[in-house]
């Protein structure tokens, strides 16, 4: 008996050991971004293959909504008045779903008749990025790349206005 608990030891320690020092590496990502703090880069494709490149959208204020299709699909549908409204003005939203499958998501975009970017974080490598905790979490981004202002929870579109437009 005393070989097989020796060779389970010599498997099992080294792998408990690894598993531990793997998990405070997953815990040094750094601090969330907040205010001040130059934004996470986004690069993929949107649900319409589209790419879309963070950084290739300096000079206009960015809007990003992270959202669940569990709990917030009526509230990004509100966001779509604001947006027709300041488009012209420099204004960009881009509407992250987290989790959810893409096909799903496209079908809601589609369905609710959204026009602003909207993309899929089905493996939540993005809202890990931005250290996304509930949904929905907004940052605004101002045209130089810098977070003015991260939003935790629910906000009044009227009040997500207010907070945007002193940087258009």
């Amino acid at each position: 008996m005393s070989y097989k608990r020796d060779r389970y030891r010599i498997f099992w320690v080294p792998c408990l050991f690894c598993l531990f020092f793997a998990a405070l590496a997953g815990c040094k990502d750094g601090p969330a971004p907040n205010s001040g703090a130059i934004s996470p880069i986004i690069s993929c494709n949107d649900i319409e293959g589209e790419y879309v490149n963070l950084s290739q959208l300096k000079n206009k204020v960015v809007v990003l909504y992270f959202w669940s299709s569990k709990c917030c699909g009526d509230k990004l549908k509100l966001l779509e008045p604001f947006y027709l409204r300041h488009k012209y003005n420099g204004l960009s939203i881009i509407a992250i779903e987290v989790g959810g499958p893409k096909e799903a998501v496209t079908s809601f975009v589609r369905d609710s008749g959204l026009t602003f970017t909207n993309l899929t974080d089905e493996y939540e490598s993005m809202s890990r990025s931005y250290r996304v905790a509930g949904f929905p979490t907004i940052f605004v981004i101002d045209k130089n790349g810098v977070i003015r202002k991260k939003i935790s929870g629910d906000i009044k579109t009227d009040q997500l206005e207010q907070i945007v437009t002193p940087f258009l």
